[in-house]
């Protein structure tokens, strides 16, 4: 992917001091994502121009890898749908960059969590965040705080890969999101 620069839009999320806690309201609002899905065959002509390639989730990760793309940023659990997932593993061995654990528990969002984030937009070097707990979330500070024209992809379980094309509308929704979230203080 370029590494073109674009400033990130993590410096402009306001995190709660605690972080976030999804409320249970908005678990079925957000199980549906707001990318649209994407068949492996059109991912090289989908991913085109991405100013960079975020993927959240260990079998959208494993399966950019495997089909040669390399990922500015892997947010990752080794977990898939709740069990192991250790395929993943052999292909972060082989890509070359920071590494980073952080913990974020499921359902919130912690402040490290997005900081690491932010951390990541900004380097030149690709970025893998492990994280101990649950991933899933990070989907939407990156949709939050990613430059315009990065390229999100993240599982949609039981469904597939989904693709979203940072824009202003779509940064602008993850943050009402965000910011719809219970604040931890």
């Amino acid at each position: 992917m370029s590494m073109e620069s674009s400033p990130s839009r993590c410096a402009e999320l306001q995190c709660p001091a605690k972080g976030w806690a999804l409320p249970e309201y908005m678990r079925n609002e957000l199980s549906t994502g707001f990318g649209e899905l994407v068949k492996l065959e059109d991912l090289k002509i989908q991913l085109e121009g991405c100013v960079k390639l975020l993927s959240v989730g260990d079998f959208v990760s494993y399966t950019l890898l495997d089909n040669g793309f390399k990922p500015d940023l892997i947010i990752y659990d080794l977990k898939t749908e709740r069990r192991p997932f250790s395929p993943l593993s052999s292909k972060l061995s082989l890509l070359c960059g920071e590494e980073v654990v952080v913990k974020n528990p499921a359902g919130y969002i912690t402040p490290e969590l997005v900081t690491e984030i932010s951390s990541a937009l900004g380097r030149d070097a690709p970025t893998k965040i492990r994280v101990d707990g649950e991933e899933d979330l990070a989907a939407l500070v990156c949709a939050a705080a990613a430059p315009t024209g990065s390229c999100l992809m993240y599982g949609v379980p039981g469904v597939g890969m989904a693709l979203l094309k940072v824009d202003a509308a779509s940064s602008d929704r993850a943050k009402s999101l965000l910011y719809s979230m219970e604040e931890l203080n």
